[in-house]
């Protein structure tokens, strides 16, 4: 398959909030997934920018990449790339946090998330969170490119199979994306990484690895570009 000339967004690691200057808010996402997708796509010729986690290890990454830390970092970016560049699809996979601090308090004293400094042991500690908006919503009216193609992923912990499909259609009822690529959190080890890709038609894509994952992903996108 081909994918030259084909410009791809793709969002790989989790965001964090920073409680102090020390202590941070995160969550598990390594980004090894989105890395191994971001280099798939550029060997079958696609321009791909990384939009990475500022963890994530992208030494070995040979495109084009910018870091984020914050939920804000990674929302600004996004509105700010899509409506510059014109993006042919973005993969989103990064790890969003649903929350983000919006006050904390020391022994009933408030504090501003994030200063410098580091609150001591042995206080009380109160931290109040408050819901991030769905970042995968604002992609299509960020985009200077009317036909945006977009790839959401729909990470689950839940052992009913009946109750998955249910998120995933949720998800691409709401018309935010083209495909869903679902997995559950109790099939990803280091051996394997069981997905399912789904359109709005029903299943087009069943993996085990993250290079198979990858390489229908590809696919996909290759067919869509060429329909």
């Amino acid at each position: 398959m081909k994918l030259d000339g084909i410009n791809i967004l793709v969002t790989a690691g989790g965001t964090e909030e920073p409680i102090d200057g020390v202590r941070r808010l995160v969550n598990s996402s390594t980004g090894a997934t989105g890395l191994v997708i971001a280099d798939r796509l550029r060997a079958h010729g696609a321009d791909v920018l990384l939009l990475h986690s500022a963890r994530v290890d992208v030494s070995g990454f040979q495109g084009e990449k910018t870091p984020f830390l914050t939920f804000d970092d990674l929302s600004d970016a996004l509105e700010n790339l899509l409506s510059k560049r014109p993006f042919d699809a973005v993969i989103h996979l990064a790890a969003v946090s649903d929350y983000h601090l919006a006050g904390i308090e020391v022994d009933g004293k408030p504090l501003e998330p994030g200063e410098r400094g580091k609150i001591g042991t042995g206080h009380e500690l109160l931290l109040r969170l408050a819901p991030n908006p769905k970042l995968i919503d604002g992609l299509r009216e960020w985009s200077s490119n009317p036909d945006l193609a977009i790839v959401g992923f729909k990470l689950t912990d839940e052992g009913n199979q009946a109750k998955r499909t249910a998120k995933v259609r949720t998800l691409l009822q709401r018309g935010v994306a083209d495909y869903v690529v679902h997995n559950d959190i109790n099939e990803i080890s280091v051996d394997q990484h069981i997905a399912t890709v789904y359109s709005p038609l029903g299943v087009v894509a069943e993996t085990q690895t993250k290079n198979e994952l990858a390489e229908a992903l590809c696919g996909l996108l290759a067919v869509g570009e060429s329909s």
